[in-house]
């Protein structure tokens, strides 16, 4: 069977305040990050961060206790701007409070055959 050369994937979780694993670029994929929305659903302004993460789990933060206000919304990463990630490459996130914030992710991945 043929393997598709780009998938296209939606990617939401609901944040809490422990750095959780997202995604991770899948075996012989390259997964480029077309968007990231991150959206407060509280009333109070949250803070948001987003990590990449290497194949040695070092952690670089892209947005790093982002303030959102409340029934606001960021974009962690926009439109016109790419996030790449290499095969077992992934990405973390965390806010300041559990339930706050839900991040919607929009993700191509792209074979390397």
């Amino acid at each position: 069977m043929a393997t598709a050369l780009n998938v296209f994937r939606t990617v939401t979780a609901d944040l809490t305040t422990a750095d959780a694993l997202l995604y991770t670029a899948p075996n012989r994929r390259t997964s480029i990050f077309l968007s990231v929305q991150a959206t407060n659903l509280t009333n109070n302004t949250v803070q948001v961060s987003f990590y990449h993460g290497s194949t040695a789990n070092v952690k670089t933060a892209l947005a790093k206790n982002f303030k959102i206000p409340a029934g606001d919304s960021m974009a962690v990463i926009s439109a016109g701007a790419k996030l790449v990630l290499e095969t077992g490459q992934k990405v973390f996130s965390s806010a300041s409070a559990n339930n706050s914030v839900q991040l919607v992710m929009s993700v191509l991945e792209s074979a390397n055959d």
